[in-house]
């Protein structure tokens, strides 16, 4: 992968490394003398103070290597908070991510600070070029041979075709070698320092469980919801439908009135009925999003509710359950805004990036949004099988900002 950090960047982070190097060599020594010493109970001591500087300085090079190549870089330790001395020591030795941290220290100190400093004199090769033209006017017959007895300067133009040549070349060979060196040396910290493959599977093994629950507990309980709402609704009306013919047919030959007004009252119930099939179906699907798409579905929803909002809404061409997914996620947050927030204004702001689509739905009302309530959780099952996330934001006082993720496959 291509680095995209600019040569100012890439060149300070080298600066920071080359610094980093040598505490990084003095905690490994630090490490490997309290891990020797450990039964002497010194070394004890030594690893209290090794360990955490070496996270310290590891996750330094974390943030320098994410910026460089524009990757995440990160790293999961084993929790030891509240464990007594040796408990925490057992603990270290048993996390795979610490001794990373070690072999790191390693690298960083050997062919990292090698790199670094390569990337460091090619830059300044040109600036010694300059400077040595006029050490060898003040002093040229000790800056004579700039190359070697092989190549001795005499005259004011061999040194200033020396000077400019170095110059030249040297700024040549570190514009053509800075990208693809700092590639090379802090992929290698991103190599070390990031999880490991095997960690990367378990958690994503992890995630897939997670989205699998939470998807198959959202799709239950949107069967619930159905089956609640034909029984209450749609089932009750049939019911009294049945009734009003069954008692129509019995009255029609000796009431024909009667039976003529259970008729007209079958008819209503028929109509009322149908409008509680058509209310179920929208909530599986709304007509709307799959007539007009999901931006003018969601106006339909913001339309509705008495708070002005304003609506930024840019989706991608989503497949169906993905886009009625987003629909729903943001017609619940929408809902929640009507329902409880107090507000008088909010937004909705739809985006897609880097291969994922990103919802931002916010209020001005009094905050203290409960992402753990019935309604939140929700949208999180129905976005979690699609891989995506939720995030809410709702301090007392608010604003209320719930930011909505999924891979949109683009």
């Amino acid at each position: 992968m291509q680095s995209t950090a600019s040569r100012p960047q890439i060149m300070l982070a080298h600066f920071v490394s080359v610094l980093l190097a040598v505490p990084a060599l003095a905690m490994m020594t630090l490490s490997i003398v309290g891990v020797v010493s450990a039964p002497l109970g010194i070394g004890i001591a030594l690893l209290y103070v090794a360990v955490p500087a070496t996270r310290l300085l590891a996750t330094g090079q974390r943030a320098l290597a994410r910026e460089i190549l524009h990757e995440p870089v990160t790293q999961e330790y084993h929790p030891t908070d509240g464990l007594g001395v040796l408990d925490r020591i057992q603990h270290w030795a048993k996390d795979p991510a610490r001794w990373r941290d070690v072999l790191w220290e390693l690298a960083t100190s050997t062919i990292g600070f090698t790199l670094s400093v390569l990337t460091i004199a090619l830059f300044a090769y040109p600036l010694w070029s300059i400077v040595w033209f006029g050490l060898w006017k003040g002093l040229p017959d000790i800056f004579d041979t700039p190359y070697g007895d092989s190549m001795q300067v005499t005259s004011t133009a061999g040194a200033i075709a020396v000077s400019a040549s170095g110059a030249v070349v040297g700024a040549l060979l570190w514009w053509l070698t800075a990208k693809p060196i700092a590639r090379w040396r802090f992929g290698l910290d991103r190599f070390l320092l990031g999880a490991s493959r095997s960690a990367v599977l378990a958690r994503r093994v992890e995630e897939v469980t997670t989205s699998r629950a939470q998807g198959a507990d959202a799709a239950a309980s949107e069967l619930r919801r159905v089956e609640r709402d034909l029984h209450d609704g749609a089932q009750a009306r049939l019911v009294a439908l049945g009734m009003n013919l069954g008692l129509a047919a019995e009255l029609i030959e000796n009431d024909p009135e009667a039976a003529r007004q259970l008729l007209l009252e079958a008819r209503d119930n028929s109509g009322v009925a149908l409008q509680d099939i058509r209310s179920v179906v929208r909530g599986i699907h709304p007509p709307v999003l799959a007539d007009r798409g999901l931006a003018d579905a969601i106006r339909a929803v913001a339309v509705d509710l008495p708070i002005d909002f304003e609506l930024d809404l840019h989706p991608p061409h989503l497949p169906p359950p993905l886009e009625s997914a987003v629909y729903f996620g943001t017609a619940e947050c929408l809902a929640n805004i009507g329902k409880h927030s107090g507000a008088s204004a909010g937004w909705v702001n739809i985006r897609a990036s880097d291969d994922r689509v990103r919802v931002e739905v916010g209020d001005n009302g009094v905050g203290r949004a409960d992402p753990n309530g019935s309604g939140l959780q929700g949208v999180a099952g129905r976005l979690a099988v699609f891989d995506g996330t939720m995030e809410v934001s709702s301090p007392a006082g608010g604003p209320t900002i719930v930011t909505m993720e999924v891979p949109c496959g683009q």
